[in-house]
């Protein structure tokens, strides 16, 4: 029996389906505590760029998920002059015992670099949501203010 290119389309798509993980609403969200919007971060003074999120640890009951923990974030900075530009900071990185990821980093880029200016901060948060038979992955965007990349000029 030969399939035509539709049916095999059809079979492809709903193939593809059934291996992806079923999206979720996102649940309780940890909180991003710095930067708030608004942040300059100013690497002509070398300042690091700091990130505080307090992550979660908590019953959750919606469908079969009983409890959600925050597994780890990813950070990355979203470019805002319609370039699309994304620069990741960090990916991966776990809480401590106290939930709390609480980091600093050197920016790739400084005074005088033609990328400095306005960026969303992007906290992409994975949790370990427990259900009655396996764990299971819920990942969302947690936050993504609004901050400056700046350079000014060391004395």
């Amino acid at each position: 029996m030969q399939l035509s290119a539709l049916a095999a389309l059809a079979l492809a798509l709903a193939t593809s389906a059934l291996a992806a993980p079923a999206l979720r609403q996102a649940g309780p969200s940890g909180t991003l505590v710095l930067p708030q919007g608004g942040a300059d971060w100013d690497q002509g003074g070398f300042d690091l760029g700091h990130v505080v999120y307090q992550g979660v640890d908590q019953d959750y009951s919606t469908g079969d998920i009983t409890h959600v923990k925050t597994h780890h974030i990813d950070i990355y900075l979203e470019a805002q002059d319609g370039s699309g530009t994304t620069t990741y900071l960090a990916k991966g990185i776990a809480p401590n015992s106290d939930n709390v990821v609480d980091e600093q980093f050197q920016i790739p880029f400084g005074y005088g670099s033609p990328e400095l200016g306005s960026y969303r901060l992007v906290i992409v948060e994975t949790q370990e949501g427990t259900t009655p038979g396996y764990p299971e992955a819920i990942t969302f965007q947690a936050a993504a203010p609004l901050i400056t990349i700046s350079g000014s000029p060391t004395p």
